[in-house]
């Protein structure tokens, strides 16, 4: 597996503002990392996090990598640095749908003692969107009265999701797909004999969507459901039967699976939205983006939004690619 740098080319100019509000006291104690997946919004969070712990940084923010604060954050040990994730749930096999309040509390007591080695604290919370609205009201707080010293960084791919009390009191840092010719060459730089274009094509232009989806071999699998997808919208497969098919033979249809599924029906959809605003020139997708229109896109687009809520829930994953896939048989009929 490629070991990645979290220090991203694309991210230069981002960085640099970033960097010259901490050096004249201007960087907000809440931010907000903003998004499509796949562009480094984690990695810019582990980046400022090693800068704001370094005890030995350079004028233009880098940490040094050796010293103890440096050695720590890379370790995952730092005592002033707290990532939150969703949980694991060992019984239903999946990610819980919300960071819980225990978290939250843990957190909280944390915050509640001195700082170690008088550096600065960073607490990131990713997705900040997985906070309920109690969780909320607990960020709230604390972004209202933080502590001295206290960064709360929030990483979210859906920041509409967020409550308005709390997106309106973040600093927001808003990350895009990075140039076409940016991304190939890194990419390039990251795995040898790679077709750059097309992966990130497939990715929808995101570099470190691209290059999981390379080293996972997910981008096979993702070219079968996108190919499984446009026969079913030209009613040359039944959509239950291609639903019952969507996993690899020997392997089970997860949650997990389906997220990443969804994920890729997404991506089809902005292919379509691409080809029928004229910058895409792929025959494949032109006739089916003609025939849906902008209209039923948009509607198969909040479907899907919908689905991910409810597989995040208790929803049953098979069922929930059935109702896609017949909503999808169904928009596309002649």
């Amino acid at each position: 597996m490629t070991v990645m740098s979290d220090e991203l080319p694309w991210q230069a100019e981002l960085w640099s503002r970033i960097n010259e509000a901490r050096r004249g006291g201007r960087l907000g104690h809440a931010l907000l990392l903003a998004g499509p997946a796949g562009v480094g919004k984690r990695s810019f969070a582990r980046r400022l996090s090693a800068s704001l712990m370094c005890e030995a940084r350079a004028e233009d923010g880098r940490a040094c990598g050796a010293c103890r604060g440096c050695v720590q954050v890379a370790a995952g040990s730092h005592p002033n640095l707290t990532w939150m994730t969703r949980e694991y749930n060992e019984k239903t096999e999946k990610e819980k749908r919300d960071i819980s309040m225990d978290q939250l509390r843990t957190m909280m007591e944390r915050l509640s003692l001195a700082s170690h080695y008088g550096q600065a604290r960073v607490v990131v919370i990713d997705p900040a969107d997985a906070l309920n609205v109690n969780g909320v009201n607990a960020v709230l707080k604390t972004v209202e009265e933080p502590p001295a010293g206290l960064h709360i960084l929030l990483i979210s791919e859906r920041p509409m999701a967020l409550a308005p009390t709390l997106r309106s009191r973040c600093q927001r840092l808003t990350f895009q797909i990075p140039p076409a010719d940016e991304a190939q060459a890194w990419l390039r730089a990251q795995v040898s004999n790679i077709d750059a274009a097309a992966a990130l094509h497939e990715a929808n232009g995101a570099p470190l969507s691209a290059l999981e989806a390379r080293e996972s071999g997910a981008s096979e699998l993702h070219r079968t459901w996108r190919d499984q997808l446009l026969a079913v919208a030209n009613q040359k497969s039944d959509p239950l039967v291609t639903a019952g098919r969507l996993a690899p033979a020997g392997s089970k249809l997860s949650a997990d699976m389906v997220q990443d599924w969804l994920r890729q029906f997404q991506r089809t959809l902005h292919q379509l939205l691409r080809s029928l605003a004229g910058v895409s020139d792929e025959r494949t997708f032109a006739t089916v983006a003609t025939r849906l229109g902008p209209g039923h896109i948009e509607q198969l687009l909040v479907e899907i939004i919908e689905s991910q809520r409810r597989v995040h829930g208790n929803a049953n994953p098979q069922l929930a690619v059935e109702s896609l896939m017949i909503s999808w048989w169904r928009r596309n009929a002649p």
